[in-house]
């Protein structure tokens, strides 16, 4: 009850948490979207000092990434339960937006570049064929289509271990996110299940 009474409503602190949903979280993805877009140019051309630069760039925008989520976290610790469920509403789109935007850069090597693409008249066997097949466009090549592509980053160059880094940051920034999003998933359940007059009452009959 007395952590209860340190805590904040949602209207006093729903300020400073928009700074973070509106403007800052959403700054640090347009960053890192630009990154993944110079790391597939990169790694597509073979530039690799290059692409060596671009993953460390990349590495300390995910790193600002993760700062600022921590921030978030404690902003949103300190709302009360009462506003668990609008906290979750507020707060949803922007955390979804950032694990997809990390999942997305994670796929870049989550296929081996030695298996052969599918053969255009063969039927669909891969989910993302499959889905481009539901969405009746053929033009535009798959995600997982263009990864297969990707020249593989030698190993005797820098930016293999670069980007060993920047894959280990983005993992580390998903399990974050992940935990912000189970820790306001909880806060709401506990909300929801909090002691209410008809438990009261129930229990009451039950000792008479």
């Amino acid at each position: 009850m007395a952590e209860e009474g340190n805590k904040l409503t949602l209207r006093r602190l729903e300020a400073p948490i928009h700074k973070f949903i509106k403007v800052a979280l959403p700054t640090d993805l347009e960053r890192l979207q630009k990154h993944h877009n110079n790391v597939l140019k990169y790694q597509h051309s073979q530039q690799w000092d290059r692409l060596h630069q671009e993953q460390i760039n990349a590495s300390r925008t995910v790193q600002q990434l993760r700062a600022n989520v921590r921030e978030m976290e404690k902003l949103c610790a300190r709302v009360r339960a009462d506003d668990a469920a609008a906290l979750e509403v507020l707060v949803q789109p922007i955390r979804d937006r950032a694990l997809a935007a990390v999942q997305d850069f994670l796929l870049l090597h989550s296929r081996p570049v030695s298996q052969p693409p599918s053969p255009p008249a063969a039927a669909p066997t891969s989910s993302c064929a499959a889905s481009r097949d539901d969405a009746g466009e053929e033009e535009p090549a798959p995600v997982g289509h263009s990864q297969l592509q990707l020249p593989e980053i030698p190993a005797d160059q820098s930016a293999a271990e670069s980007w060993d880094n920047l894959e280990e940051d983005l993992k580390e920034l998903s399990g974050l996110v992940t935990e912000f999003s189970l820790l306001v998933h909880v806060s709401t359940n506990i909300h929801v299940r909090r002691f209410t007059p008809a438990d009261e009452t129930n229990v009451t009959e039950v000792f008479l």
